[in-house]
């Protein structure tokens, strides 16, 4: 089976309660499970979220963690701001840098609790190196998961001309299209549905169901053949 998760931003409680409920439908260490990016920020816990996906990567080897644009941010910030960081991180760019200070960083270092210490050094390196293990992007077809989307074909991707990664930024352009994507159904988050329910098309499904903002956090269950009506929904408030 092949399970994904939306962005969490920082909801711990969530992310638990989620967890628990796809064991008890019968999820295993067998299965995929796919986070699809945005641990971190808003909410009230981001310390325990890495913590738990870091014992996730450790003990369950079918599990994939994306990156999302806010660990993009807050790697972008170390590398900008923190001169002894070796982020080995071709994908970054410091003209974001800045962004993460007004994007969540309060919430996710008042997780930590460590005050007087620089805010590079609140943050434990494990959770640092995690957040660099991130991928941009899993293929298990037909299905291709990606934090933000991908380009459409025929459109032009611009993000006010500093040259950034699509797959972790981009939003209407790609929500909007109603390309096939190579006969791939991408799953993707970023973007919170209005309606606090997965947006489910038949070339793609939104997943962030605003759990950063109070809404819940959702997991979708995917058919090894994709029909929409058979994907099934798990949502923790």
């Amino acid at each position: 089976m092949i399970f994904a998760i939306g962005d969490i931003h920082g909801q711990c409680q969530k992310l638990t309660n989620l967890l628990d409920q796809l064991a008890q439908f019968g999820m295993t260490d067998e299965d995929t499970l796919v986070f699809i990016g945005d641990y971190i920020d808003r909410g009230p816990d981001t310390k325990g979220v890495l913590d738990l996906l870091i014992h996730l990567e450790a003990t369950r080897p079918n599990t994939i963690f994306l990156r999302g644009n806010h660990e993009q941010m807050i790697l972008d910030a170390r590398e900008r701001f923190d001169s002894d960081f070796d982020a080995k991180n071709p994908l970054g760019t410091s003209e974001t840098g800045t962004f993460w200070f007004t994007e969540g960083s309060a919430a996710t270092l008042a997780s930590y609790n460590k005050k007087g210490v620089h805010w590079v050094r609140q943050i434990p390196e494990e959770h640092w190196q995690f957040m660099l293990r991130t991928r941009m992007e899993f293929e298990l077809l037909p299905y291709l998961f990606v934090h933000a989307g991908i380009v459409p074909k025929g459109v032009k991707f611009d993000f006010n001309g500093i040259p950034v990664d699509p797959r972790l930024w981009i939003r209407y352009e790609f929500i909007a299209s109603q390309d096939d994507f190579g006969g791939r159904i991408v799953i993707f988050g970023h973007t919170p549905t209005s309606s606090g329910e997965p947006m489910i098309q038949t070339n793609k499904i939104a997943i962030d169901t605003g759990a950063g903002y109070g809404g819940p956090l959702t997991a979708v269950l995917l058919p090894p053949i994709f029909r929409s009506r058979e994907v099934r929904v798990f949502q923790a408030v």
